[in-house]
């Protein structure tokens, strides 16, 4: 709203968006900006949920009072109100730099697309490329481009080298006059794969790293550069090289730094051009099991890949390898198993078998390569039980280390290619008689502070970084 009017209207809080406020503002006046938004969940919102007015009487009398309503939702983190992104306000030129399209291969590749929108004057650009040191290693007046750089340093995740960033500018002019400037860093970076395995840059690479939430008890899933940081930090403390956007698309921010830090991550239009994106992610847990899911995400799929053909496509599963409609036609097969804790609650001694029997039968049935995307045990912060119990922090380090042990030998026999605990940190859900104040699955204290887990996870992620080292 625009001083009490509408202006615009968008569905979603995460990406970006920009309402054009011109006609609307007062100038040499004050003006009123305001913001509202809307949490309630439908059947047609993203993700979905149910909302119900309750009406319900018992013997002739109303149980509920008038306006008593329900709002219920299938997933397991909170549906937070409120602004989730940095606000601002910016003016521009009537011809501007609208997008950057930007493909950059570990081989030298380059290739280059300059997205604007036009006034009334023709505009020419100028477009460098120079690196860390301000040198300049490319240049063109061209909109578009496609060829090579030589003599580039590619971009590197963690434990595989240093995260060699370039700098692409685009200066745009009218009459040699500059009228706008647009700065985007960007790496060299190669992902392929095999039956087997993931490749960055054609050596291999496994996934070692943590499911995540933008999460945190004084502000929700609010942007928090602090928090942001720390949760980085206590990635690289544990010695982890990926992380997984769930379920959502996280901050920009993030996208940066993870680009800086050498780190993983798994979204098109927004994050496309940095080199720590490695696959698109299409789902959480889908009912794939359903016959309709097949043409749902074949096309959803074919969607993906002709906006960015570039890199693999994935969905985070959790059917029976023997029901599922949709594993065939991903590029690489992400699941979700919860062995210890939602299967045979309780029972330990069966962990190790039964990752091993899972994964060898999708890898028999599909022959692609598999990560693992989520496993893990909650545990409170503190609480300790010896012999261990469910919901302590022996449980949770000893369901770990049954896993690890499968996932060695999973490892060893080209089965998967990656590991991903679910969860980095605590974080808060829904109400709930299964749920003490939100999922304590975090290795990490809602607050970041270490658990039991915390210590394993850091040692075994500093062994799997060591066997990176000798691959190189």
């Amino acid at each position: 709203f625009i001083n009490d009017k509408i202006v615009g209207i968008h569905v979603g809080g995460h990406l970006p968006f920009e309402i054009d406020i011109t006609n609307h503002v007062l100038f040499d006046d004050e003006n009123r900006l305001t913001v509202a938004v809307n949490n309630t969940l439908t059947s047609e919102t993203i993700p979905p949920g149910e909302f119900r007015y309750v009406q319900k009487q018992r013997d002739g009398r109303k149980q509920y009072s008038d306006g008593f309503f329900k709002q219920t939702w299938n997933f397991d983190f909170f549906n937070y109100a409120g602004i989730l992104r940095p606000v601002y306000i910016t003016r521009k030129p009537f011809t501007y730099i609208e997008d950057i399209s930007i493909k950059a291969g570990a081989n030298g590749s380059f290739a280059y697309k300059v997205y604007t929108v036009s006034g009334t004057q023709l505009a020419t650009i100028k477009v460098t490329v120079m690196d860390k040191d301000g040198t300049v290693i490319f240049k063109s007046d061209q909109y578009h481009y496609i060829g090579c750089i030589e003599n580039i340093k590619p971009w590197w995740p963690r434990d595989m080298g240093a995260p060699v960033l370039y700098n692409f500018m685009v200066q745009l002019s009218i009459s040699d006059v500059l009228i706008d400037v647009y700065r985007l860093w960007f790496g060299f970076r190669t992902i392929s794969l095999s039956k087997n395995q993931t490749f960055i840059n054609g050596k291999p690479f496994y996934c070692h790293g943590f499911g995540m939430h933008e999460d945190f008890e004084l502000h929700g899933r609010g942007y928090n550069p602090v928090v942001l940081t720390k949760d980085l930090n206590m990635l690289e403390w544990m010695n982890g090289n990926c992380y997984r956007t769930s379920h959502y698309p996280y901050s920009e921010e993030m996208a940066y730094e993870a680009d800086r830090r050498e780190i993983i991550r798994e979204l098109i239009e927004r994050d496309r051009n940095h080199p720590s994106t490695i696959m698109w992610s299409l789902a959480n847990e889908p009912v794939s099991s359903d016959p309709a899911a097949r043409l749902y995400f074949s096309e959803l799929i074919n969607w993906t890949r002709a906006l960015d053909p570039s890199r693999p496509v994935t969905a985070v599963l959790a059917q029976s390898f023997d029901v599922d409609q949709v594993a065939d036609l991903l590029d690489l097969i992400c699941i979700n198993r919860y062995f210890g804790w939602y299967i045979d609650h309780g029972y330990l001694e069966t962990v190790n078998h039964s990752w091993i029997f899972e994964m060898n039968n999708w890898k028999l049935r599909y022959n692609k390569p598999i990560i693992v995307s989520e496993y893990g045990a909650e545990a409170l912060p503190g609480f300790n039980q010896e012999p261990s119990r469910a919901f302590s922090e022996q449980y949770q380090r000893e369901l770990l280390e049954q896993t690890h042990h499968a996932f060695d030998i999973l490892q060893k026999n080209h089965i998967i290619t990656g590991e991903m605990i679910w969860n980095l940190a605590d974080f808060m859900t829904a109400d709930g008689v299964t749920r003490a104040v939100g999922n304590h699955k975090g290795v990490l204290t809602r607050t970041r502070q270490p658990k039991m887990a915390a210590y394993i996870l850091k040692k075994r992620y500093k062994n799997l970084e060591k066997e990176m080292e000798y691959l190189k």
